[in-house]
């Protein structure tokens, strides 16, 4: 799971993890993802995510959208090479993919990634794809609340992606992209 680190925190959401920061710089959060009776996801509104904390602790946390969480004006680096500075950006959004996807045996193939990285880049606060849309939705809430981005470094971020999903298609229902990350999330 993603470290929280309380400097780089989303102002409304230090007041929150306040208790659980105590005497510690950083605690492991993710999203914590609600399954049915046949271990089906279930996200009611996308909107209303639920944070899991500190193993076994959870926050409900309501936001508006992605767009509301953007941060500051930086231009983004090149990120074709993952810079030292995004990689925990990243890892967030994909580890949560990997660790979702392992956890209940669903592996989306390479376009259904591209599709939705795009759909992130270009509408973050679109109309829904499928239920692993809202997913990555939530995550990339999270992500933005733990790492101070702005709407450039975002785009330039789901760009990534969307390339690396891409990269990875090799054909009708290729799904080396899950695989990957599923290998380096071990």
């Amino acid at each position: 799971m993603p470290k929280l680190e309380k400097e780089k925190l989303l102002p409304e959401l230090q007041e929150i993890f306040a208790d659980a920061l105590k005497g510690k710089n950083e605690i492991s959060v993710g999203i914590a993802f609600e399954l049915d009776e046949n271990e089906r996801l279930v996200i009611t509104k996308r909107e209303d995510i639920f944070i899991g904390y500190d193993e076994n602790k959870v926050f409900f946390w309501h936001v508006n959208s992605i767009r509301d969480l953007f941060r500051g004006n930086k231009t983004p680096p090149d990120l074709q090479h993952y810079p030292e500075e995004y990689v925990m950006f990243f890892a967030t959004i994909e580890q949560q993919i990997a660790d979702f996807s392992d956890a209940i045996g669903v592996f989306l193939t390479d376009v259904d990634f591209e599709r939705i990285f795009s759909a992130m880049r270009r509408r973050p606060d679109g109309k829904r794809i499928n239920l692993l849309h809202d997913l990555v939705w939530q995550v990339t809430a999270l992500a933005l609340a733990m790492y101070p981005t702005s709407e450039a470094e975002y785009t330039a971020i789901f760009t990534q992606l969307e390339k690396s999903a891409r990269t990875f298609n090799m054909g009708c229902g290729s799904k080396n992209y899950l695989e990957y990350l599923l290998y380096s999330f071990e």
